[in-house]
């Protein structure tokens, strides 16, 4: 009922249009069909009188201009809105004959367009608007100091009423007709302006981008605050695990490395003492520690690691490192390889390294390795501990020359590369002996 209520509505604004347009036609006005617009107040003015209420509220179509400024320079450019807005329900439509309004067809003699733009449409329950932006300027030489008008400009539409489910009648072309807008030349407001156009000077377009930018925001702190709030709960997931493991006194306090670099420094000390001052039992010791210690990662195990007092001595067999920033601490360093051990790695059928875990895959733990550091261990343990204070200085030299480069192959084996390849073959090789069974 609401629908064909409004129909009717529409109906009867059509046909008090076309009698105030044969009106006019009988009194020397308009042509037959067309109707004036004087800005967004134009239906107000209308309804004083005999036939106004009916034009205030069923006016189909509403059209003003609004100019940038109210005076300009000969060549001045400045810009010319051009707002409509028409009917658009369930039960009528007003189509307007928009190419005409296009920037590149339209003109506005003796003002010159020199481009333009058509800004998105905007709705309403019973409106929808439309906007064109054009860029004008004017170029005179007989017009200074007077009022230079746009000329009148036509709009064509016509009424669709809506009758039945995609069924709706077509009406007559009829015209809207705006009254001529005035632009002083070289002066500051026209002679016929009502009021002082300081209004903004924002666009449909502009209204559209700085949505379009407001959207844009919210999507990318939305997915930034997601990132955020991702990487607090990794670093919360890993201070909580760092705070729950248990710390026992094999924990990693100095990187493998690290160890394998100072033993590597230790030696090197020692065989400078060496050739200064030849072999003593404190110095065959230190070289004991050493080499105990490389022989633990030889082995395919790992260091003791224990914190100690600063300034307090280092016991027998241990090696003193500093670690941590900016305060350091000392760290004691031991190995628990000894010449039987090593004998009894040797011993062993899978010295390959077959299933003794990742380390294995590529460590030292061969036999090519843990022979001379089995003779090493046995002259320097000797040298130590022997009975009768003499020293085999051949054979303490070439456990030197033999630890030394047994260091050098344990450092470049307990390097992250190395790691990795030992790593990937020892999960290739599980796999490979899982599916053989």
């Amino acid at each position: 009922m609401r629908l064909r209520g409004l129909a009717a509505i529409v109906v009867v604004a059509g046909t008090a249009v076309a009698g105030a347009s044969v009106a006019a036609q009988t009194t020397g006005g308009p042509s037959a069909g067309a109707q004036r617009g004087d800005g967004p107040g134009a239906a107000a003015k209308a309804g004083a009188g005999g036939s106004g209420p009916a034009m205030v509220s069923l006016d189909p179509v509403q059209c003003w201009w609004r100019t940038s400024t109210g005076a300009v320079r000969v060549g001045q450019t400045f810009s010319v809105l051009l707002t409509c807005g028409v009917i658009e329900t369930d039960a009528a439509t007003v189509v307007v004959d928009q190419s005409k309004l296009e920037p590149s067809v339209v003109q506005f003699p003796p003002f010159e367009v020199i481009g333009g733009t058509h800004g998105a449409d905007l709705r309403t329950d019973q409106r929808r608007f439309f906007q064109y932006e054009y860029r004008l300027r004017l170029i005179a030489e007989n017009l200074f100091g007077k009022d230079v008008g746009l000329p009148e400009t036509k709009i064509s539409y016509r009424i669709q009423t809506h009758v039945a489910q995609k069924t709706s009648l077509e009406g007559r072309d009829q015209t809207y007709i705006l009254p001529a807008q005035s632009i002083r030349l070289l002066s500051l407001v026209p002679a016929d302006a009502a009021d002082i156009r300081d209004a903004t000077g924002e666009t449909f377009t502009d209204v559209d981008q700085r949505a379009f930018r407001a959207n844009l925001f919210v999507v990318v702190g939305g997915v930034l605050f997601a990132l955020a709030a991702l990487v607090a709960l990794l670093a919360l997931v890993r201070m909580a695990s760092r705070y729950r493991k248990t710390r026992t006194a094999t924990d990693h306090l100095i990187a493998d490395g690290r160890i394998l670099r100072a033993v590597g420094s230790e030696l090197a000390e020692v065989q400078r003492q060496r050739e200064a001052s030849g072999w003593s039992s404190d110095l065959a010791g230190r070289a004991l520690a050493a080499m105990r210690v490389a022989g633990t990662y030889a082995l395919g195990r790992t260091a003791s690691q224990t914190r100690t007092a600063n300034g307090a001595e280092a016991d027998q067999g241990q090696l003193i490192l500093s670690a941590g920033w900016p305060r350091s601490q000392r760290i004691a360093v031991s190995g628990s390889a000894t010449a039987q051990m090593v004998s009894s790695e040797i011993a062993r059928p899978s010295t390959n390294g077959r299933g003794r875990g990742p380390e294995r895959a590529f460590s030292g733990a061969s036999g090519q390795l843990l022979e001379p550091l089995h003779q090493a261990l046995s002259d320097l343990t000797s040298a130590q501990y022997g009975q009768n204070g003499k020293f085999d200085e051949t054979a303490l030299d070439q456990a030197l020359t033999n630890g030394t480069d047994i260091v050098r192959r344990l450092k470049w084996q307990q390097s992250w590369v190395m790691k990795r390849l030992a790593g990937r073959k020892a999960h290739t090789e599980t796999a490979s002996r899982t599916w053989s069974r």
